[in-house]
């Protein structure tokens, strides 16, 4: 799974493509564009400096969009639209929420389009029809934190609904405690990858 990080002010409005763990046995670079390869001629990383005068994006952890594919793709002719492209962070409707005899925890039942994911949330502002971010399972947090299948309270639990400091979204609109309480705006966009949406909401 391939995984981005962009930051504009530390690292000096770099994205960072992280495509394989191969090593990397070649470098070149077009423009703002520097890419590496493996012994067998695949692509290991792209990093793209600059990115601001190519793309408006959001700060922190992100994920391969179309935006994002298409501008590689035309500038050095690296598709990684057939990448495994699974998108880890989706946007979700809470269509069942119960609370745990005592505990702090509900078990929820997420519609994400696909599928209804069964999950365990132990914030306290989990509610029935909220629209919310889910991390599924095999899914590596920012932080590092890998998402398993997991069981409390005898509960299956099949990803993570996410609050704004597990995504790195301080800097944005979104309430800043418990998980992350999405606009209505995102219903029409329930199933969809949340950081494709996010970025178009963030240009409203």
């Amino acid at each position: 799974m391939l995984t981005l990080f962009y930051n504009k002010t530390t690292l000096h409005d770099t994205l960072i493509i992280n495509v394989s763990n191969n090593l990397t046995i070649k470098v070149e670079h077009k423009d703002d564009f520097v890419y590496g390869f493996d012994g067998n001629n695949m692509i290991t990383f792209i990093n793209i400096f600059h990115l601001s005068n190519y793309l408006v994006l959001p700060e922190g952890y992100l994920y391969l969009s179309t935006d994002i594919a298409n501008l590689i793709l035309e500038k050095i002719g690296i598709n990684l639209n057939d990448s495994n492209n699974v998108f880890p962070f989706v946007v979700g409707k809470v269509i069942e929420c119960i609370l745990i005899e005592n505990t702090h925890l509900h078990f929820c039942r997420v519609d994400i389009q696909q599928e209804i994911l069964s999950i365990v949330c132990g914030a306290d502002n989990i509610r029935k029809d909220l629209l919310v971010v889910i991390a599924r399972v095999d899914t590596i947090m920012p932080n590092g934190l890998l998402i398993n299948r997991s069981k409390l309270m005898g509960y299956d639990s099949y990803g993570m609904i996410c609050s704004v400091r597990e995504l790195n979204l301080q800097k944005h609109q979104f309430n800043k405690e418990g998980i992350i309480e999405l606009p209505n705006y995102f219903t029409k966009d329930i199933g969809k990858n949340f950081m494709d949406v996010f970025v178009n909401f963030c240009k409203k």
